[in-house]
This record gives structure tokens, sequence and C-alpha cells, in this order.
């Protein structure tokens, strides 16, 4: 394969070629975001990530555990958003009453996935080994969950309700209000609409492809690497979700104009935007082919270097390019914080961005 890459030296564009693929892709490896992206139904068209071993780690709560205080817990969680890390779960505000409630949080959890498509969505949690999930399913019981028809242990749906939950604890959310568990794979399956809880369940027995079968997802998810947050959009609803149409019309008109000045900025089918570990962003885009992806580089590189219009300001307050390149079909751009705004994922991934115009 062919790579085309672009980087940043002292202000000027350095373009390299290199032969070969990426190390992963020779030794077929598989990341742990990879993973997690694949157990989501076919049908989303945005998934968020939050590696909560990672935002443990950066936000100090390796200590905590089943005893700790509700203020200890809170505190954690303070100190996590404040550093971007939990903007894209649809746990981190209910941990403590999780606990409390099923045995279970994201205290305890290694990673959760939360998609999101026309039909319904569902959040994936990978918890740790040492969890109790049969103890979890004998909680669901015990607070009146409905139980799945073949019982416990057999990854059906246990059936709640709004009433249930609000009932549970004033601090639980709606996607709790159905919940799947599958010891064996140490996932637990929570969505507010049973019915698509139940089709999402097929991808973690097996019976069903995962998100990762779409076209343009493994790439984009290979890209993000080990990321501690992210945001992935499929196929084209990126164009849609983070469109300059919904700027005002001053940015939208200066969008307009930035777009024209940058060159080609042809219509993709994926995005990624992940953040890593040492607070770098990965920006990944999916276009129809390589050639389009070869055009496109030079282009979404400098909309990234400029104004911000209908975010504010300038990309450039945010963060700086270290690199770009075209791999096969993806655009992947990697930036450097500049320490100006730590919010950087949760800023860009509810647009508009101009960078990833359609």
């Amino acid at each position: 394969m062919y790579t085309r890459v672009v980087v940043y030296v002292a202000g000027l564009l350095v373009v390299a070629a290199l032969a070969g693929v990426v190390a992963w892709r020779l030794l077929g490896a598989t990341s742990t975001y990879e993973s997690a992206i694949d157990t989501l139904p076919r049908t989303t068209l945005r998934a968020t990530y939050t590696d909560w071993a990672q935002v443990r780690d950066s936000a100090g709560g390796t200590t905590l555990g089943s005893v700790s205080s509700k203020a200890d817990v809170q505190a954690f969680l303070t100190r996590a958003y404040d550093l971007d890390l939990t903007s894209g779960s649809a746990l981190a505000e209910s941990t403590y009453a999780m606990r409390e409630a099923y045995g279970f949080s994201p205290i305890d959890a290694s990673w959760e996935a939360f998609g999101q498509g026309r039909d319904g969505q569902v959040d994936v949690v990978r918890v740790a080994d040492g969890v109790d999930l049969d103890g979890v399913e004998r909680a669901l019981r015990r607070l009146g969950y409905t139980p799945p028809r073949g019982g416990s242990g057999t990854g059906g749906v246990w059936v709640g309700g709004p009433d249930l939950v609000a009932q549970i604890d004033a601090d639980l959310t709606p996607v709790q209000q159905n919940v799947a568990v599958f010891p064996d794979e140490h996932l637990v399956l929570m969505s507010d609409n049973a019915a698509y809880l139940s089709t999402a369940t097929a991808v973690a027995k097996g019976s069903a492809d995962g998100l990762g079968h779409v076209a343009g997802v493994h790439g984009l998810a290979a890209a993000a690497h080990e990321p501690v947050a992210a945001t992935q959009w499929v196929s084209t609803f990126a164009c849609e979700d983070l469109s300059m149409g919904a700027a005002d019309d001053g940015d939208r008109a200066e969008g307009e104009r930035l777009v024209a000045r940058a060159g080609d900025a042809g219509p993709f089918e994926g995005l990624v935007m992940a953040l890593q570990p040492d607070r770098s962003l990965v920006v990944g885009l999916h276009f129809e082919n390589a050639d389009q992806a070869d055009r496109n580089l030079q282009t979404r590189v400098d909309l990234a270097s400029g104004p911000a219009p209908g975010q504010g300001g300038s990309f450039a307050d945010r963060f700086e390019i270290a690199s770009g390149k075209a791999d096969g079909q993806d655009v992947v751009i990697t930036t450097k914080p500049t320490g100006r705004t730590a919010s950087v994922l949760s800023d860009l991934a509810s647009g508009p961005v101009l960078f990833a115009t359609c």
C-alpha cells in the first residue's frame, strides 16, 4: 500500500512517501477500541467510547471501590469531566446510583460504548473480570425488573421502564430502563427501548454482525489507536450531525469562503475523533476511494488549521497540527493540544465543525 504523509515542520509542509501498511494490519491485531465498537449494532450512526480504566488512571480514580463514599466518587467524576474524558458516557452521572442499585458501575468498568441510531440507542459496558454478574441479575430481579423468558444467564432482556427506574434512584437515567447481562463475555447492555435492546443483544451473542462490519468503520477505529475517549460517526451521518448548516448566517458564509479558498472538500463516509492518553487528538475521515482521500488531505489539514466559524475563535486556539496522512481511503490528522482549552473533543463532537464539511 502507498501512504502519503504530511507533517508540519517549522510552519512548512513536508511530504513523504511511505511503503507498506501499519503493523497492526500485518499482525492481525485489534485494539480495545475496535473490539468495543464492534459490540454495537450495524444500525448505529453515532458511537461514543469511554475507556474507564484509562479514565481512572488519568483522573485519580484507581483507589475507588465498593466502599468509596459518594463524595469521593463525585470528586473523581468531576476531575474526569474537567479533563474532557467522560462527555460521551451515558452512565457517568449515575455512577454512584448504579453501584448502590445494581452492584456495578463505571468504577468497575473496563470500557463503555454508547451507540445511537435512528431506531434506538444502546450502551455496552465491559466490566472487570471480578464483577459478580450473577449478583447483578439477582439485583435486577430484586429491584422489580421483569426477567427474560429464558431466565438469568441467557443474555435476555430484563424489562424495567421509566417508572421503575425513577423509583429505584432519581440519579439513574432512561438508558437503565432495560438491561441484558452476558456473564461469560463480562458485558452489560442497557437501553431505554426493550425492543431495540433485544436486537442489540444479537451482536453480543455472536448471531449478528457488529458495527465494525460497516464500510469504513474498521479502518477508522484502527486509526483511533487506544483512545481514552472517542466519538465515531458512521457513513454520511457526520455530514448531518456536524453540518455548518447549524451555524448562524454569518458563520455559515465565512465557512463557505474558507472552504472555497481551501480547495477540494469532497464528501466523506465516516469520521472519528479520538482523544489519546497524551491529550493529542486523532481525527480520521473515510472517503469513497483512495483518490478522494489523497485530494482531500491538504484541504482538511488547512481547514483544521484556521478559523473555526460556528465553534468560535480558531482551531489553532485548541490544537496544532502534528501530522496528516492519506492512507488508502482514509485521511488521518493528528493534533497536539495548545493547552488553552481542555474540552477539545466534546466541543468538536457537537458541531458545527468546518473541517468536517461535506
